[in-house]
């Protein structure tokens, strides 16, 4: 079906999701799921709608369709959040990271966070801080390590 509402459980209504993740590459799909797995709320959005589909496909598959909401419309997925909102990127380094947080950003409050899980140069993390630290938003860099087998069952991070 078309549109822009959650897909998977109804239950990723606004406010209901506990943390949100963006990128639903390897990585970001298994860190989705596992943090599904462990019982907490997720919202999770691709730049392509493909990534979520599949995303929330395999979490059915799983089991795990209570527990995890994709959304294809940025704005919807960042509403679908309890606030203060905590969302996880996992994008590719360097321009993406940018647009990815100018996007989130339109949507996000003061006092939100968006944690960059991936592995970017400290300048980089510090730049986005400081900008991010101008809109009361808050930023931080968490590295992700141990592949998608850590992602997925449990990484160093």
């Amino acid at each position: 079906a078309g549109g822009s509402g959650p897909r998977g459980s109804e239950a990723g209504g606004v406010g209901q999701s506990d943390i949100g993740l963006v990128g639903l590459a390897v990585m970001g799909q298994n860190l989705a799921l596992n943090v599904a797995e462990k019982g907490f709320p997720i919202s999770v959005y691709n730049r392509s709608g493909e990534k979520t589909d599949a995303c929330v496909s395999r979490a059915a598959k799983e089991g795990l369709a209570s527990r995890l909401s994709g959304y294809k419309d940025l704005e919807a997925f960042v509403r679908s959040l309890k606030r203060p909102r905590s969302v996880v990127i996992l994008v590719k380094a360097g321009a993406p990271v940018d647009a990815t947080i100018e996007g989130l950003a339109r949507f996000m409050e003061p006092g939100d966070l968006i944690i960059d899980g991936g592995n970017e140069w400290y300048e980089n993390t510090e730049r986005r801080q400081a900008a991010l630290e101008a809109r009361g938003i808050l930023y931080m860099g968490m590295g992700v390590s141990g592949g998608e087998e850590g992602a997925r069952r449990g990484g160093s991070i």
